[in-house]
């Protein structure tokens, strides 16, 4: 077959429709929903349990802030509790004795 009887077999559409389409005919009247009282009470399982060293959060003045921000950017670290934890790290291998650093151990595990 050549293009041109393709081209004449070919209708605008899918099919051709039996009835011509009218709006009016297929609006139908909306019925008002009720308005249900919503529980707001989300179920245990949906909700969202942190680890547990996320729990808390920790305030500190924006000085202090800003020199964390700062040790994070010399230190190449990309969170603020790494800074932290490098700090308490450094403390206690460098600032306590055998004991304490014992004791320091016992008493956060």
């Amino acid at each position: 077959m050549s293009v041109n009887k393709l081209e004449a077999l070919r209708k605008k559409g899918n099919f051709t429709p039996e009835k011509p389409f009218l709006e009016n005919d297929t609006v139908t009247p909306k019925k008002e929903k009720e308005n249900k009282p919503v529980s707001t009470i989300p179920d245990e399982t949906s909700k969202y349990i942190p680890a547990t060293n996320q729990r808390k959060t920790l305030k500190v003045s924006p000085q202090t802030k800003a020199e964390i921000e700062e040790l994070k950017r010399y230190l190449k670290m990309g969170y603020n509790y790494e800074v932290i934890q490098f700090l308490i790290d450094d403390y206690v291998e460098d600032h306590l004795s055998s004991s304490e650093k014992r004791r320091f151990k016992e008493n956060t595990e």
